[in-house]
């Protein structure tokens, strides 16, 4: 992020693929997938240089998933980001999880969801703790009041299935930082559950 923003100001969100590259060791591996024809170009080009440790699939990732796991080496993050835009896509991450656990139990699956007004949104949170009843986490930031007329985001959350254990503490540490950082009103204020083995 400091790089993409000289000077210190926060202006330029570079996105959570990108994010992810960057964190990478030199032999980790990561798989996109993009459904949308415009964004897929933006994400080739944003990983030009990337080689062989990011491949770029058009389709969609809820399921390429199924196809690649459980992966060679054992070990693997899934990241979970859809839009919801469509609103089938909180049954399908909930279906995504469920069938991914089956081929891939001790998998960590990361999984960002919006808080926004919409009641299947206000549920989604509860819905996923239901997946297994230990080894979870819920980390949920809030900016900003719900707008008054029910529309928009004013958070977000990520809910982490077999989370590494060093997360929670990390956590709890950062999230006062992203209040102050990111807070637009006194509304704003994080949540962080966990439930572990």
């Amino acid at each position: 992020m400091k790089a993409l923003n000289a000077g210190g100001d926060l202006r330029f969100y570079p996105g959570s693929p990108y994010i992810a590259y960057r964190t990478m060791r030199e032999q980790d591996r990561m798989r996109l997938y993009e459904l949308h024809s415009t964004e897929i170009d933006v994400l080739r080009h944003n990983f030009r240089d990337a080689g062989h440790r990011a491949m770029i699939y058009e389709g969609d990732g809820f399921d390429g998933i199924k196809a690649i796991l459980p992966p060679a080496p054992r070990r693997a993050l899934t990241l979970i980001d859809p839009s919801y835009e469509d609103k089938r896509d909180y049954a399908r991450t909930l279906a995504c999880l469920e069938a991914c656990l089956k081929r891939f139990a001790t998998g960590t699956y990361a999984v960002w969801y919006p808080l926004v007004a919409r009641p299947k949104s206000q549920r989604f949170g509860e819905q996923l703790k239901t997946i297994q009843p230990n080894g979870w986490l819920n980390a949920t930031l809030t900016v900003k009041a719900p707008p008054a007329d029910g529309f928009g985001l004013f958070g977000s959350s990520m809910f982490v299935l077999n989370p590494p254990y060093t997360l929670a503490q990390d956590l709890k540490d950062a999230l006062p930082f992203l209040v102050d950082a990111l807070g637009e009103d006194t509304n704003a204020s994080f949540k962080l559950e966990h439930r572990g083995d």
